[in-house]
């Protein structure tokens, strides 16, 4: 089905990945009948600008996690009736992977092209004016995200090595050396507010992050409500003999891990705690976390 459509480019995605496939996936679109504009932007306030001026049918974007999460962000804020059609082309295409949508570009390009369904998403929304679509983080994994967003930003040999699942692993090794329990006060669901210590607090709204790791086997994009994956205190080497099975999502029956749907969370903590969002930082505790549904058309 021809369409008209605004493909948007984040040349920084993937290590520059992007920006060497973004006249591959132009002319395929063109050569599929697509009425297509290009354009691009590695800024994000940049990036959310040009989302809002879009007038296109769909919005195809070759992209990173953190720069779909700005894209959707702008669409839900502003109720833009824009399709989303994301493609993979960052280190970890987590969104991608929960839609289903092949990580294989040219694969992707063709269902994209010849079968791809309109489907209306949930998003996490975080204090009334953030989305989310994956997951946020607190915690272990909040200092991980600082470190693998801080290693991908400094262009260096390792960051060009690194991505994906074995980025995060690395940042999660690196996080372990000096993390310590926090304390935080969450409410779930309008309850009462209870002191918690935690190592690890995620929502996750899709299941998956960092790079392939299924958080959360049974979450779904459709289904009106969130996870709440919780690990209090652990020792070091436990963690680390768990953690490669979240990979293959056998985690959940570990000890110290709890995990509960809701539709709403708010949480406050004592120290300093950042808070992040599909892998980039977006803001800093204390935060009211909700779920938007069926908020966000996305064409895969």
């Amino acid at each position: 089905m021809a369409r008209t459509a605004l493909l948007l480019v984040n040349p920084s995605a993937g290590g520059g990945r992007a920006k060497r496939k973004a006249n591959l996936v132009f002319d395929y679109l063109v050569k599929s009948g697509w009425s297509v504009e290009l354009d691009e932007s590695s800024d994000l306030a940049d990036l959310q600008n040009k989302v809002r001026s879009c007038n296109q049918e769909v919005l195809v974007l070759l992209a990173g996690d953190g720069s779909l999460r700005a894209a959707a962000e702008e669409l839900v804020r502003h109720q833009k009736p824009t399709l989303l059609a994301p493609l993979p082309a960052g280190r970890g295409n987590d969104f991608c992977s929960a839609l289903g949508i092949s990580k294989n570009l040219n694969q992707a390009l063709l269902n994209l092209c010849t079968s791809a369904e309109v489907v209306a998403i949930d998003v996490l929304s975080i204090n009334k004016d953030l989305v989310a679509l994956g997951s946020i983080s607190i915690g272990l994994d909040a200092t991980a995200g600082a470190i693998a967003h801080s290693l991908q930003m400094s262009k260096t040999l390792k960051s060009k090595l690194l991505k994906g699942a074995p980025l995060y692993v690395y940042a999660a090794l690196k996080a372990l050396r000096s993390w310590q329990t926090a304390p935080v006060q969450v409410s779930v669901d309008e309850g009462a507010f209870e002191d918690l210590g935690i190592w690890l607090y995620v929502v996750s709204n899709s299941g998956i992050f960092g790079g392939g790791m299924k958080i959360s086997p049974n979450s779904g994009l459709t289904d009106g409500v969130f996870e709440i994956i919780q690990v209090g205190e652990v020792s070091k080497f436990d963690f680390l003999k768990t953690l490669p099975k979240v990979f293959k999502g056998t985690h959940l029956t570990h000890p110290k891990l709890s995990m509960r749907t809701a539709y709403k969370l708010e949480i406050s903590s004592s120290k300093n705690l950042s808070v992040f969002a599909d892998g980039d930082p977006i803001t800093d505790l204390p935060i009211s976390i909700g779920i938007l549904n069926s908020a966000l058309k996305v064409l895969k």
